[in-house]
């Protein structure tokens, strides 16, 4: 049924589904190492379901490294007890040169992995890094997958709506 819908959609109308998914798939207002960042804290964390953001900082470091600083708040479910948080993220400087595209966005010069990560103090190394890096990264990509199905249906159902409603089989 998709199918036939976004054929007789034609091109142009393809190109404008396209645009408009690409354009849902990220946060703007959010800087993806910044997210990754929340998401390895929240992992190593165990996802807890009281954690609040309090603030983000970005420290840039040139030709050195970033720092994704974040302060938290994790409720202990046992008690009740609020605990003030900070994680930190290191991400290595990766520019060879400056680019347009490096003197517009200053963070894209920098990894989008970290290579270290600091969680309450206490430093996060390899092999439980990569795999709290892993865990993230699937996590990301579920979401994404489930964001792209939402905007699909929405546009098939979209797109059938303005064809007469019925499905075309």
């Amino acid at each position: 049924m998709t199918y036939l819908l976004l054929r007789r959609m034609g091109r142009l109308g393809l190109c404008l589904l396209l645009g408009w998914l690409v354009a849902g798939c990220s946060n703007p207002g959010e800087n993806v190492r910044v997210r990754l960042c929340k998401d390895l804290a929240r992992g190593l964390l165990d996802d807890p379901v009281s954690l609040v953001w309090r603030d983000a900082r970005i420290e840039m470091r040139r030709s050195e490294h970033l720092i994704v600083d974040l302060g938290f708040e994790v409720a202990d479910p046992a008690s009740g007890r609020v605990e003030p948080m900070r994680a930190a993220c290191y991400y290595r400087y990766d520019a060879v040169d400056e680019t347009a595209l490096t003197m517009a966005d200053p963070t894209s010069a920098y990894s989008t992995s970290p290579y270290s990560l600091t969680l309450n103090d206490q430093v996060i190394t390899n092999p439980r890094l990569a795999q709290a890096i892993k865990q993230a990264m699937l996590k990301q990509g579920g979401e994404l997958l489930d964001s792209v199905q939402r905007g699909l249906q929405k546009a098939a159902q979209g797109v059938q709506d303005h064809l007469g409603g019925a499905p075309q089989r």
